[in-house]
């Protein structure tokens, strides 16, 4: 009975998986090998690998991976540097009996659309915007200082966007902590740097480096922060995918493989970064 129990607990999981990953990725692999597709009724499409050689052709698209992919590494960081301090005042300073209503201010502007959030930065960032007016009002500027549609406020948008990815993970490393190792550091005389150095960033690595490839990997799919505060000047691969497939010439096929070669070169990077990360605990360690 309880053998049916567990597989029936499974069994629900395991079918979402497959109906709303693997089958939606299965049917992209096949596109991704069509010479057309959408294709006129009654055609049947033959089977080509002109979709993944029009990514070596076109040095455009290998830039605009390129790009993306370093934008993804520096919003992670740029999201750890703001995570770290953030988690650590709430999981050290903060009594635990106001961590959950800490937790829950940090996390509610979330809830809001990513798209309204995104549009919130734009009145941030535009020439009359909130920024530029207290940046007159110090006398920093005289003139409206453009800080829309470029690399900065696309990576300010992918840092808002993920951050609750970095953040989560880092909290939960820093509240499991012993508080003990850190006291009987500083009855040895190991000063607040020293033992944030030497015992709290070692022993929370594994969280710190489960949020950044996880950051890393969700910034490279972001979608609205780069086309609403990028432009056209700041070429990112995930605004290209979505412009084939929205093309009306059939161009589906590249976009099912370029979305595949994005899939390829995140988990790449990702696993390299692992790789790193597993390296330098082990030889602290």
């Amino acid at each position: 009975m309880r053998r049916w129990r567990r597989a029936l607990f499974l069994a629900v999981p395991v079918a979402w998986v497959a109906v709303a990953h693997v089958g939606p990725l299965l049917a992209m692999a096949r596109i991704s090998l069509l010479e057309v597709y959408p294709g006129p009724p009654g055609m049947r499409p033959a089977f080509s690998f002109d979709a993944y050689a029009a990514f070596l052709r076109e040095a455009g698209y290998q830039v605009s991976l390129l790009h993306s992919l370093g934008l993804a590494l520096a919003a992670a960081l740029a999201a750890l540097i703001l995570a770290y301090p953030t988690a650590y005042h709430v999981a050290r300073r903060v009594p635990r009996a106001q961590r959950g209503r800490r937790l829950v201010w940090l996390v509610a502007p979330f809830w809001t659309s990513e798209v309204l959030r995104m549009f919130a930065l734009v009145l941030l960032l535009a020439n009359r915007g909130a920024l530029n007016l207290v940046l007159r009002w110090l006398g920093l500027a005289t003139a409206p200082v453009h800080l829309l549609y470029g690399t900065g406020a696309v990576l300010a948008g992918m840092v808002y966007t993920v951050f609750l990815t970095t953040l989560l993970p880092v909290y939960a490393a820093l509240d499991r902590l012993p508080r003990e190792m850190a006291e009987a550091a500083a009855l040895d005389g190991a000063g607040p740097w020293q033992r944030l150095w030497h015992i709290t960033l070692p022993l929370t690595s594994r969280g710190v480096a489960a949020g950044s490839v996880l950051t890393f990997l969700a910034t490279l799919g972001v979608f609205a922060a780069p086309a609403l505060l990028g432009g056209a000047g700041v070429p990112v691969f995930a605004i290209t995918i979505a412009d084939l497939f929205g093309a009306a010439s059939g161009r589906w096929p590249m976009g099912a493989a370029f979305g595949f070669i994005l899939l390829a070169a995140g988990s790449a990077v990702a696993a390299l970064l692992v790789l790193m990360i597993g390296r330098n605990e082990h030889q602290a360690g």
